[in-house]
Parts: structure tokens; sequence; C-alpha cells
């Protein structure tokens, strides 16, 4: 039976074992991108039954703190219950990585012309020069995700400015503008040749993308960005609300 400490008092049985797995997933018993014992293992081991422990699994995978991967199990993903709210961050700011060791590398960092298309996004002017920015964010110790993001010059950040951290605090904090609202697009594709490489995944491995455009007051696009993340390790959540007829 599970720990007496770790069960709720006349919980479920399957609500118990679901205690105790969160509890051992938060202490790091089980690291993340490791997999839980096989279920017949942890029903052994916990004398219940392997529809038990199914069930408190599905609980953990509906929390996203594990994901069930064919021919390696069910992966641990995350340390905590991710965070679901609607409030605009950076991408590499996101609560449900709250704990888990993880490290930003800059591998392009220039000043450029853009694009027609980035351009527009960013209602610039012809002349006017973005700062593009290239970075990979490691999970866990894992190729996470690669962000590829446009600044317009103005704004004033340059190729030797530190981005291991989260942009938006560079924006708001070194140059003194606040960032009201963003606009997401997601979507799914299969990675492209460079981001299989720098992801260190297989050839045509489905990735989970997010375009934004971040503004200032007043209504004024201070960003743009393109995150490519691996979908092994990531999930897109969000509470939406009903309005009242």
């Amino acid at each position: 039976m599970p720990d007496e400490a770790a069960r709720p008092a006349g919980a479920p049985l399957y609500k118990q074992v679901e205690g105790l797995l969160r509890a051992q997933i938060e202490a790091g018993k089980h690291p993340v991108g490791t997999a839980l014992p096989p279920e017949q293992d942890l029903a052994a081991s916990l004398h219940v039954s392997r529809a038990t422990v199914r069930s408190a699994i599905r609980v953990l995978a509906e929390d996203g703190l594990v994901k069930p991967t064919p021919g390696v199990g069910t992966l641990v993903v995350r340390s905590r219950t991710p965070a679901r709210n609607s409030t605009l961050l950076g991408l590499t700011e996101d609560p449900r990585l709250t704990g888990l060791p993880s490290r930003a590398r800059t591998l392009v960092a220039e000043l450029c012309t853009p694009t027609p298309a980035v351009r527009e996004l960013l209602a610039l002017r012809d002349g006017e020069r973005v700062l593009h920015l290239l970075r990979l964010r490691d999970l866990a110790g894992a190729p996470f995700t690669v962000i590829r993001s446009y600044v317009p010059e103005w704004v004033g950040l340059t190729p030797k400015d530190d981005f291991s951290g989260a942009i938006y605090d560079l924006i708001e904090r070194s140059r003194k503008l606040h960032i009201t609202h963003g606009h997401d697009t997601v979507a799914a594709r299969l990675a492209t040749a460079e981001e299989t490489d720098v992801l260190e995944i297989a050839p045509a491995t489905p990735v989970l993308t997010i375009r934004r455009t971040s503004y200032v007051e007043p209504n004024r696009p201070v960003e743009y960005a393109e995150a490519a993340l691996r979908s092994d390790l990531y999930e897109y959540n969000v509470t939406l609300t009903r309005a009242g007829r």
C-alpha cells in the first residue's frame, strides 16, 4: 500500500497511488527525462491492481507531469503541476518549467535587415533594422526548444547583450518599456533540417510551433518570435472560460 504520509485520508486507492507517485516525482526519485517503473512492477510493489496504477498515471498525465510514450514507457516530463493561466510570459519563462534544470544558449545574435514579412509584423519602415536572435534552451540536460526572435533596433538591444535569461526582462528592465500583450499562433509541423540538428531529434519528427508578436503601448510591436518545441517534452495548456448567456 502507498506510504501513509503521502496519501490523503479516505482518498480512493488510485488517488493514494497518484499522490505517492507525485511526491516521488517532486522529490526527484523519478527525475525528469526518465521513465516510471512498468505498471506491473508498480502494482506489485504497492500491492494494488494494474488498473489502479493505470488510473493514477492517467491523472498525472492529465496534470502534465508524465507522458505515456510508445516504446519508452511513461516518461516523466515535469516535476511540478503545470500552471494553467493566460498570463503573457516570455517563451523561455513558462511557469510549467519552474524547478527544472535549464539553460539557454545564444546561437546567433546579429543586426540585420528584416524580410518583408517580419517588417510588416513589426510595423517597421523601409531601412529599419532588427536584432535577429537564435537561441536554444535545454531542459533537464536535453535540447528542448529553439527560438528565433526579431526585435526592432529602436528598442536598443545589441548583439553584445546577455540573452541567457528572459528577453522580456531585458526589454522591460534595461530599456524601460512595458510589454502589455501578445498574440500567439500555435501549430504543429515536421521539424526542419536545422531544427532536427539543433534539437537532436530524428528527421521528420513533429514539433509544436508558437509564433508570437508582443506589443508595448500604444499597440506597437516590440518582438516577433518563432519557437519550435519538442512535442515529446511539452504540451500547450490554457484555461478557457465560457461567457454567460
